[in-house]
């Protein structure tokens, strides 16, 4: 996968990874599980897992800023 991650996803994705636990993982489908800075590391160098993990923090956003994630949460 040949992505980039716009400049301003890419400063929102990384101040978010900021904002969690340092002893935070997460599985990422079959392509493995990462720590905080392992995903740090990834969305900086924009390779695969760093794009794939900007883009579900970016759906993530859109479902907040939508009211869809509320809505889920709700039913």
């Amino acid at each position: 996968m040949n992505e980039n991650i716009s400049h301003e996803l890419k400063k929102i994705v990384l101040w978010r990874l900021e904002t969690i636990p340092p002893h935070f993982k997460l599985s990422i489908g079959n392509e493995g599980t990462f720590t905080k800075e392992e995903l740090k590391r990834h969305v900086e160098k924009e390779d695969n897992i760093g794009v794939i993990f900007a883009k579900m923090q970016l759906k993530f956003m859109k479902a907040l800023a939508s009211g869809e994630f509320s809505k889920t949460l709700s039913e």
